[in-house]
């Protein structure tokens, strides 16, 4: 039945093990440090989910030329902000794949980077971990108050 659940491409893949979202405004540079990104994973030996291109954020305003009289007499601005995704794929969050994973991280923050320059970087780091459940509230006033009944 857990076979069943999860896709073919998924189990082809591996875990997903994190996540990197490029964004600039220049395309050129962009693509470029996309274009390295894959060259560098690939040859550390990292599976990839190879570039995707995320819709195109267009910000746009409007200034007025003259202060007084002439209302008609605008300039208009815009600026496109281009987004790519690209996510690396592993064994598991233990595997030796997490670790090259991070080292790669590393590499792509001091020397891919700085080598783009207009091009920044959000990555996301994923873990099958679980997180261990915060007591109750009310569990913690009750345990206040029969300490400070005791004194």
């Amino acid at each position: 039945l857990l076979f069943a659940a999860c896709s073919p491409m998924v189990r082809a893949r591996g875990q997903r093990l994190a996540s990197i979202q490029l964004k600039g405004w220049i395309k050129q540079v962009i693509e470029a440090a996309c274009d390295d990104v894959q060259k560098s994973t690939t040859s550390i030996g990292l599976r990839t989910s190879g570039t995707v291109r995320l819709p195109t954020e267009r910000e746009r305003w409007s200034v007025l030329r003259s202060p007084f009289v002439h209302k008609g007499a605008i300039d208009q601005y815009a600026r496109l902000t281009y987004n790519r995704l690209i996510e690396i794929y592993g064994e598991g969050t233990q595997s030796h794949d997490a670790t090259k994973t991070v080292h790669f991280l590393r590499y792509l923050e001091h020397t891919i980077l700085p080598a783009h320059a207009g091009a920044r970087a959000k990555v996301t780091l994923f873990s099958n971990e679980v997180r261990a459940a915060a007591p109750s509230s009310s569990s913690a006033a009750t345990s206040h108050s029969s300490s400070s009944g005791q004194s």
